[in-house]
């Protein structure tokens, strides 16, 4: 019976795998056996040295999208859900945003549910750092921002990830000259999509009210300097992380037979999306197969994300790319640089790392990098910043008890960076 068992677990992996997009077949098949209560795991052809057991069971949780507060910034007809107009509601109200519907903000209104257009309001807080951001709640996120601000803000889906996760990029701003920032390359540093949800919260908000961000004129950076934001470039790695959403045998191949994924790096199908790039990727460091961390891929952007940000960023001219990852409190700049492009890249690194208190790396005798920053430094010949967040943590998510560290350390990056440019570009 266990025999027949072992067999069937055997099939459905065969045929998982097939169905899987590039399941690595050059490399070595991947299957299955289930033994009573306990999961054993071997790679075709590798024998019984390959063989990992594990009962660990994983843990599934599914957030909900957040409540945020919305203030009507100019009076505003409201509709029921026919689009009947019913009424009006007036300029300094606040209400509660329950959702979003056919591009229209669902707010209540004396215990009812009523529509507005949401460009007649403006946000109060709507990110919650302090907390894991899934990457549906991200999505919501970035909607109501795009919505909220049309005449100063731009989203666009630049991709897809393996599982079919949108990847989104946000513009803020309406300057020429634009920097792009991302965060979540790797799957368990997922606190950068904080940083950066962050930043878009409080530099949106100081652009509405026309204030300073701790001593930046927000609106004038960003009416001569936009920023770009990508702010969950491996979003099937992260949910992975987060809750071990549709979990596959493979994954937990790939994790050493661990249903804790709080180490997991690379992409779902275990793939180091930051290897992946070309910044020299022919002599990159690499393991030998998919796993949760290093594997470079069968070739440069072989990776649908990586793809994704390699043809946005060619229909672009940004000044400076920043990426975010964790951890170590540390900036990288350098990938050959020489003369002038050295010394803008790291003057720019000195800044970033007055403001932060991170370290700024020396060079390394390193020739080849997969590495996304190291890529746009050899294609663009502008500066392309790595930056850890956080005291080193050893193979984990960083502890949601540092945010508070981590934003004082990060808030001003981006107006940085562009104010940067400004100085570049005069």
């Amino acid at each position: 019976m266990i025999k027949c068992i072992g067999l069937l677990w055997a099939l459905i992996f065969f045929v998982t795998m097939t169905i899987y997009g590039e399941a690595y077949a050059n490399e070595g098949g991947i299957h299955e056996v289930l033994l009573d209560d306990r999961h054993s795991f071997y790679i075709n052809g590798k024998g019984k040295n390959s063989i990992i057991n594990t009962n660990e069971k994983p843990k599934l949780k599914i957030k909900n999208q957040p409540l945020a507060n919305i203030i009507v910034e100019k009076d505003s007809p409201i509709f029921n859900r026919e689009g009947t107009l019913i009424g009006e509601i007036k300029k300094g109200n606040e209400y509660i945003l329950h959702s979003i519907e056919n591009d229209r903000a669902v707010i209540q209104l004396d215990k009812k549910l009523v529509y507005a257009d949401l460009e007649n309001f403006k946000h109060t807080n709507l990110v919650n750092p302090k907390k894991n951001i899934s990457f549906h709640e991200m999505e919501y996120i970035l909607r109501v921002f795009s919505q909220l601000y049309p005449e100063f803000t731009e989203l666009k889906k630049i991709g897809a990830s393996v599982e079919e996760r949108p990847l989104y990029a946000l513009k803020i701003g309406k300057g020429n000259h634009e920097i792009i920032m991302d965060g979540s390359m790797h799957a368990r540093e997922h606190m950068t999509t904080n940083v950066l949800l962050e930043m878009m919260d409080e530099y949106l908000r100081a652009y509405v009210e026309g204030q300073d961000f701790d001593g930046y004129d927000v609106r004038h950076i960003l009416n001569q300097v936009s920023i770009w934001f990508v702010p969950m470039m491996n979003p099937d790695g992260v949910t992975l992380v987060q809750t071990g959403e549709n979990t596959l045998p493979e994954n937990i191949l790939m994790n050493n037979g661990l249903l804790n994924f709080n180490r997991w790096k690379a992409n779902i199908r275990g793939v180091d999306l930051n290897r992946n790039f070309d910044g020299g990727w022919m002599i990159t460091k690499t393991s030998k197969y998919p796993s949760y961390k290093d594997y470079k891929g069968k070739r440069a952007f072989s990776e649908p994300e990586t793809k994704a940000l390699k043809d946005f960023v060619s229909k672009h001219q940004f000044k400076s790319y920043i990426s975010y990852h964790s951890s170590g409190s540390v900036i990288f700049y350098y990938h050959h640089q020489k003369g002038e492009q050295l010394k803008r890249d790291l003057s720019l690194a000195k800044k970033l790392s007055d403001v932060t208190g991170y370290r700024v790396m020396e060079p390394t005798g390193d020739t080849g990098s997969g590495a996304s920053a190291d890529w746009f430094i050899m294609t663009y010949k502008m500066p392309g910043i790595t930056i850890e967040i956080a005291p080193h943590v050893k193979e984990s998510v960083v502890p949601i008890k540092y945010w508070d560290r981590v934003w004082n350390e990060n808030k001003i990056v981006g107006l940085l960076a562009a104010k940067d440019v400004l100085t570049r570009y005069r």
